[in-house]
């Protein structure tokens, strides 16, 4: 649990701020989380549909930067997490109509000294793929400022790591 909560208390800040965010995504829920994952799911609204009155694939790009983001939050590090590098969507098919609910997972492949790979996918509520994504970010000094056990029930301390000189 204290996993899930580091990661809602740091979506509500980032919503607070207004923005595209609190505009768009606003109806963005963190479902579950532990180290590396998260399960989204949003509320489709009128504001997020296109002309075929479908997800629009603005949305579902901008949600594959705000999950993973939410992925990489899921590991300790608080927003911003850090600035984009490569971020790509490719749409499988409808992504649902007004009222629906789109479900958005999200995972951390791979955590560098200063690149994050993150990858999402994102289903119908009848669990068919609707579009994946992959994000590259480019993390600067961002560093975990708190640590979750595997499954992200209990924080546990971070251990700092220190390098020997040479």
């Amino acid at each position: 649990m204290a996993c899930l909560a580091f990661v809602r208390k740091t979506w509500a800040k980032t919503l607070a701020k207004g923005g595209h965010d609190g505009t768009v995504l606003g109806s963005l829920v963190v479902n579950s989380a532990r180290p590396g994952y998260v399960h989204t799911t949003l509320k489709v609204g009128h504001q997020h549909l296109n002309n075929h009155n479908t997800v629009h694939g603005g949305v579902l790009l901008s949600l594959t930067d705000t999950v993973t983001s939410l992925a990489l939050q899921s590991r300790g590090i608080v927003p911003p997490t850090g600035a984009s590098v490569n971020i790509s969507c490719e749409f499988v098919r409808p992504g649902g109509r007004d009222g629906d609910e789109l479900i958005g997972i999200g995972e951390v492949v791979q955590l560098g000294r200063t690149l994050a790979y993150t990858r999402v996918n994102f289903h119908s509520p009848d669990g068919k793929l609707v579009a994946f994504g992959n994000h590259t970010k480019h993390m600067g000094a961002n560093k975990p400022t708190v640590n979750f056990s595997e499954d992200g029930e209990t924080e546990i301390p971070l251990v700092e790591k220190h390098h020997k000189k040479a």
